[in-house]
């Protein structure tokens, strides 16, 4: 292993660990954290133990997998969201954190991403979804976990890449 890498692995600990550690106490995020993954029960088989919130200053949520532990990151900025958006950075950021427990190789995910129909994924999906097949799968799993129903293309796009099940 790398020192480059194990300072990365690191620094996400840390500051994972550092960010649940300044709002276990704050109300706002544990009643988001809460209503959220209460969306998601039953929906997927697994949840994510803890989500650390950054900053409303650092608007970008995130997902990183450093070797074998996954952080999820979510930005408070998503609190004052409304309702009918302020999830959608969580399941998207859950999509990812399920996919990396179950995802294809890079050169497997390449294979299959190559020659797809971008505009039909920008058009059906969103144009974050045609950025690269791990996008593709976490904005899929947002919509399904939100309602929305895509066609046969889609949907077979999303099994290839072993999107996770949404019940």
């Amino acid at each position: 292993m790398k020192i480059s890498s194990r300072l990365a692995s690191f620094k996400y600990r840390l500051a994972y660990k550092t960010l649940l550690h300044i709002n276990k106490n704050n109300s706002r995020t544990e009643a988001y954290k809460s209503e959220g993954l209460k969306l998601l029960a039953g929906k997927v088989a697994k949840l994510p133990e803890n989500i650390a919130f950054k900053p409303s200053f650092t608007p970008k949520s995130s997902c990183i997998k450093a070797f074998d532990k996954l952080y999820i990151f979510i930005s408070k900025s998503n609190l004052k969201k409304p309702k009918s958006e302020r999830y959608d950075s969580l399941f998207h950021e859950v999509g990812h954190w399920l996919h990396f427990q179950d995802m294809p190789s890079l050169s497997e995910r390449k294979v299959i991403w190559q020659g797809v129909n971008l505009d039909k994924i920008c058009n059906d999906v969103s144009q974050r979804a045609a950025y690269d097949s791990k996008e593709f799968v976490a904005e899929v799993f947002k919509w399904l976990v939100k309602g929305k129903i895509f066609d046969e293309y889609i949907m077979n796009l999303y099994k290839k890449l072993k999107g996770p099940e949404v019940k």
